[in-house]
């Protein structure tokens, strides 16, 4: 949330709302001054994917500024990852657009010899070409 743009307390009162099952809280991901990181989760010898993500209301230049900016220091602070088929352990030619891994899951997962990057049971990914 980038609070030149909108307000802690504006941003509880108008987009956090209590989980329909009534165990914590979820927030929106569409309005003023807002992206959304949702992390990834290790399991099974392998690290789930998260995502970052955002959706700019029509006409607000201040979130799309905002916007463009994270997302292009997210892509210049990550690593880029190939695709591995999980059955031969063959490994893409080419990086995977608009997938990246931060440094600290390319360190521990993704190797050659480690455990794969997957956001599901037949997309894996590694670091290493």
């Amino acid at each position: 949330m980038d609070t030149s743009i909108i307000s802690e307390s504006k941003f509880h009162r108008d987009y956090v709302v209590r989980h329909p099952s009534g165990r914590g809280w979820v927030y929106a991901i569409v309005g003023t001054g807002l992206a959304s990181l949702v992390r990834s989760r290790s399991e099974d010898d392998c690290l789930w994917n998260g995502e970052l993500r955002a959706s700019v209301p029509a006409e607000d230049s201040r979130t799309a500024e905002y916007v463009r900016e994270l997302m292009r220091v997210a892509r210049t602070g990550g690593t880029g990852v190939f695709a591995v088929d999980p059955m031969t352990r063959n490994i893409a030619h080419r990086a995977e657009r608009n997938f990246i891994a931060w440094p600290d899951a390319a360190a521990g997962f993704g190797a050659k010899e480690a455990p794969s990057l997957t956001n599901g049971p037949t997309a894996w990914f590694t670091i290493d070409r």
